[in-house]
């Protein structure tokens, strides 16, 4: 299985736990202690072990080398790359781990040489994610890229990525470094208009300065028009981008995980932070854009419009109507309507203001949705409907340990339309930093007074360090 341990694995566990006792291989400058190097081989003889990365680097000079979990007797279960390295060699590098594998620092592959990532060689659940400082960039384009046994294309640049998806809708990409996007000019429409059934791994590199405005046919979206039922982009950052309709797409119908956007987002339509529509799955994703929607729209800090899951995700960013009067707009702060499906261990702290606001979710149809362990502090102005956390409340709603901050809210009232209904609690601001509140798990989340505020905030998707 490729690292779409995104998408079919994914959505089994939806919800996403941080590692619990660390048994790891980690990468770091401190001196090499409890691993074996042989052959090209590195293996752990306990079940924590030290990799120098000078060490590191000095066998990549003279041949390839494999860096695994797996040694005599010993297992370990993670590879964690906790110091930056590089390398100009052709030598390849192959790190394969029993569990996940979390990059932490940066990852420079130089010269013309390739590298492997494996993840669940012989565990299962666990995952390759991305750091906020965390990537790997590639100097030579022609590099080899696998992750879990698929070859990935490397790409540079948004025209190459829409050129190649446009001749291979199903095919693996990976961007291979940081990407201005300002010298691209305006896009009218989404820059990849292809509906992609492949995947995007991003390797935690950021495209910056992206602009798409709303075409001639009114097609418009973020960066990729449509994700189909089966495709996936994943670490992937967007920054400072400005648009309309969804940040990264306008169509989600498969997985989006471990992707994050920054900018603007909004005013012709309904508008999310991260997609305007979602049917599929978004999972350790969050979204910092300003949303700004249009009348008789929706829009939410993540996404405008879903059903499906969210999990694990968080939004920062304000979320308002463009109309003075706010008239028949609907926006929450992580979405802007659902019909139905789940929320699990996901909060939103942004303001919100339209015609009916919710602090984490502005409407809701009757159809089931679960809403679970999750919450929302934003600012709650609505002309018609304000609540902490729901704007409208349906009859298929099923909440359980979810809460909004009854001090920066402005509100008492868990529902626009309901009042307070069980499964939605209003605790204060102090109440909401004193510890994590009841049903919260602690290998889930965590409070820190120097991260997110002193609120909780996800262990395995905290928000950028300050």
């Amino acid at each position: 299985m490729h690292h779409r341990a995104g998408f079919f694995a994914l959505l089994v566990p939806l919800v996403f736990a941080a590692r619990g006792a660390h048994a790891d291989v980690t990468i770091s400058s401190a001196q090499t202690q409890s691993m074996s190097c042989s052959g090209g081989v590195c293996t752990p003889t306990a079940q924590n072990a030290v990799l120098n990365v000078t060490d590191l680097t000095n066998l990549l000079a003279s041949g390839n080398v494999e860096v695994t979990t797996t040694g005599s007797g010993v297992q370990a279960n993670n590879i964690d790359v906790n110091a930056a390295f590089g390398w100009s060699s052709t030598s390849a590098l192959s790190l394969d781990a029993y569990d996940s594998i979390a990059i932490e620092k940066k990852i420079s592959v130089k010269g013309l040489s390739g590298l492997a990532l494996t993840t669940n060689d012989g565990g299962s659940g666990g995952m390759l994610s991305f750091g906020t400082t965390g990537n790997v960039t590639f100097k030579n384009l022609s590099s080899p890229l696998t992750i879990n046994g698929a070859s990935f294309t490397l790409v540079s640049d948004i025209a190459s990525l829409a050129s190649d998806i446009a001749a291979n809708p199903a095919g693996n990409f990976a961007l291979s470094a940081n990407y201005d996007a300002s010298g691209d000019g305006t896009y009218r429409n989404s820059p990849v208009p292809t509906t992609f059934t492949g995947v995007v791994q991003g390797l935690g590199n950021t495209i910056s300065n992206i602009t798409v405005v709303k075409g001639e046919y009114g097609d418009f979206g973020g960066l990729f028009s449509d994700i189909g039922p089966a495709g996936a982009v994943e670490d992937l950052n967007l920054a400072a981008v400005t648009g309309v309709a969804g940040g990264l797409v306008y169509y989600n119908r498969g997985l989006l995980f471990g992707d994050h956007v920054s900018g603007t987002v909004g005013r012709y339509s309904q508008a999310g932070g991260l997609a305007a529509l979602s049917f599929g799955t978004i999972a350790n994703c969050s979204s910092s854009a300003s949303v700004v929607v249009g009348k008789k729209s929706s829009g939410g800090g993540l996404v405008a419009t879903f059903t499906g899951t969210i999990s694990n995700s968080y939004a920062t960013g304000s979320v308002t109507s463009d109309n003075k009067d706010s008239k028949d707009s609907i926006v929450g702060g992580l979405a802007g309507t659902s019909y139905g499906g789940a929320i699990l261990n996901s909060y939103a702290v942004g303001p919100v203001r339209a015609y009916a606001v919710g602090g984490l979710i502005g409407s809701t149809d009757n159809d089931a949705l679960n809403v679970a362990t999750s919450y929302s502090t934003g600012k709650t102005v609505g002309s018609t409907y304000a609540g902490g956390f729901f704007g409208t409340y349906g009859s298929g709603i099923t909440p359980t340990n979810n809460y909004w901050d009854t001090t920066t809210s402005g509100t008492d009232q868990g529902t626009g339309n309901d009042g307070n209904v069980s499964g939605i609690t209003g605790l204060t601001t102090q109440q909401l930093q004193a510890g994590l509140p009841a049903g919260f798990d602690p290998t889930i989340w965590a409070e820190n007074p120097k991260i997110n505020g002193g609120f909780p905030y996800l262990i395995a998707n905290p928000p950028p360090k300050k």
